[in-house]
């Protein structure tokens, strides 16, 4: 067991002195940090209590109009109904369009009968809105006109067409919707965890094959206490890194929450119960895969060969997080339900079912256990192949040889 804490704190120790990792991490945690603080950046440095277009938001846009129906539009009920900003009457097409070139104009409207009108831009925005408060307000505009001259009271009308109806919205189980953002992003950065030390672990075992006091090791002692302490402690690294990323977001939005009027309470307000299924998934998933990559990083030569020997692997990978993020839109779909049993994607598949939707204790409890014993059988099964890759020295090692070899040992 000696063995295994030596082998463990080296590999952590490896991990975490590691420019790289140092400044990846740091470079992430700034990110996030500026990023958290952009609103109370702005409101320090950019806001003005002074401004009074501040305290009535859209009153510094500009818009103008000429009326070319004449008395057919009641300009001034337009004008009182329009909430856009301030709208302001031309008498003059070209003045109008001037006004718009110049940009004093947000844009112009030039009315040609009660429901007809011309929108004037100076340049047309993919995404341009300007036209909708005006037309509101001229729908508005010719609705009152229409009403009265029925003899009928625009506002008694409006509000039976218009009728405020009050949705108060009960949930039995799990909001969904609520859940949506945090569990998405807890199992992107699951994934790329695993994607990341899964390949550094695979590369590290591949270029120990050339030193060849590896083979001692191998030899002199219990090959599960070398390759239980590698992908242990390439593990707790990633989690490591993993958990001061997250607890940086968390601590910089307790920082910025005000400047944020908790608008972020969503994301940041996990569940424990969701956090204890995260832990206990991401945890075996985790390790399940980087066992796999130890595996596949002693079956090469070179480290150059890892990618190609990780590829099947990185597939299948990748497909579980896809089946996963497409499950999220339905929780209750046959394929994540079939998924959160099967090893390969249940620590992904059933962390998103209990986030998102409804899921028995027994689900839980099994899938979990099916997780737990494949792992611990994996761990070991990459063990064998870890002993037997690392003393063959050569060309590729194919993984139906490993197989064949642990069968005719078994037999001995």
């Amino acid at each position: 067991m000696k063995s295994f804490w030596i082998v463990l704190k080296f590999e952590i120790l490896n991990f975490v002195k590691n420019k790289a990792y140092i400044i990846a991490t740091g470079i992430i945690c700034a990110l996030l940090i500026i990023g958290i603080s952009i609103p109370t950046i702005r409101d320090t440095f950019f806001s003005s209590s002074d401004d009074p277009s501040a305290e009535v938001p859209g009153q510094e846009q500009q818009f103008g109009y000429l009326n070319d129906a004449g008395g057919e539009v009641d300009t001034e009920t337009l004008e009182s109904v329009f909430i856009g900003g301030k709208l302001e009457e031309f008498q003059d097409r070209e003045e109008l369009e001037e006004a718009v070139s110049n940009g004093d104009l947000v844009a112009g409207f030039v009315i040609t009968s009660p429901i007809e009108y011309q929108h004037i831009l100076q340049n047309n925005e993919m995404y341009g809105a300007s036209h909708f408060g005006f037309e509101e307000a001229f729908l508005q505009t010719y609705r009152m006109a229409g009403f009265e001259d029925l003899g009928m009271e625009y506002e008694e009308v409006e509000g039976l067409v218009n009728a405020p109806i009050q949705r108060e919205t009960v949930i039995l189980g799990t909001d969904s919707a609520a859940n949506y953002l945090y569990t998405y992003i807890l199992v992107f950065g699951l994934y790329f965890v695993i994607i990341v030390y899964g390949q550094t672990v695979a590369s590290s075992v591949a270029s120990e094959k050339s030193n060849r006091a590896m083979e001692v090791l191998v030899t002199s002692t219990k090959t599960e206490y070398l390759i239980f302490g590698k992908v242990v402690g390439g593990a707790l690294a990633g989690a490591g890194q993993l958990a001061i990323i997250l607890t940086t977001a968390m601590l910089a939005y307790q920082a910025n929450r005000a400047a944020w009027n908790d608008q972020l309470d969503f994301l940041f307000d996990i569940p424990l119960s969701v956090l204890g299924s995260f832990a206990a998934f991401g945890i075996l998933g985790y390790l399940f895969f980087l066992f796999i990559f130890g595996a596949l990083g002693a079956l090469v030569s070179r480290t150059e060969d890892v990618s190609t020997s990780a590829t099947p692997i990185t597939i299948i990978f990748v497909g579980v997080f896809m089946v996963s993020v497409m499950g999220m839109q339905n929780t209750d779909g046959m394929l994540l339900r079939v998924a959160s049993f099967v090893p390969l994607s249940s620590f992904m598949a059933m962390f998103v079912r209990v986030s998102m939707g409804s899921v028995a204790n027994w689900e839980v409890a099994l899938s979990l256990g099916i997780l737990l014993a494949t792992t611990l059988f994996t761990g070991w099964l990459a063990s064998k192949i870890y002993r037997m890759g690392t003393l063959m020295y050569g060309n590729r090692v194919k993984i139906t040889t490993v197989i064949k070899l642990l069968f005719q040992s078994n037999e001995n």
